[in-house]
């Protein structure tokens, strides 16, 4: 997962649902919480009947976020949840990390003007 740790018990996600802050932008959806210390944890869930699309949907917000961002947040004590529908399956690469990165940075997560260059040159609002 490129040096983040997956949240998979069940009452890590009821904590996240119950205390955490809810973000979203396009059709990608964030919920946050802070935590005192440990590392930071991640989930992708994709909201689909269908099982490729819902495992397609979960493949690439993983891969955005592993490709753009996971290596400037890593140290951050945070549980994150990225959640999407199949409009996702519509969208660029580029518009998909241009998603990620504001919802990072509207959590506190990631400071304004940590970007990927590839994704800094399609969303110069970003920086």
């Amino acid at each position: 997962m490129g040096g983040t740790e997956r949240l998979t018990r069940r009452g890590d996600f009821s904590k996240l649902f119950r205390g955490g802050e809810k973000y979203d932008s396009g059709p990608v959806r964030l919920w946050a919480v802070r935590k005192n210390e440990g590392p930071l944890r991640t989930a992708f869930v994709g909201r689909s009947k269908r099982s490729v699309r819902r495992n397609r949907i979960k493949r690439r917000l993983r891969e955005a976020f592993r490709v753009c961002f996971s290596g400037d947040v890593y140290n951050n004590p945070y549980d994150l949840l990225f959640m999407s529908d199949e409009r996702l399956l519509k969208s660029d690469f580029h518009d998909i990390a241009g998603w990620i990165g504001r919802l990072l940075q509207r959590a506190g997560v990631l400071d304004k003007g940590r970007i990927c260059g590839e994704c800094e040159k399609k969303h110069p609002d970003m920086r």
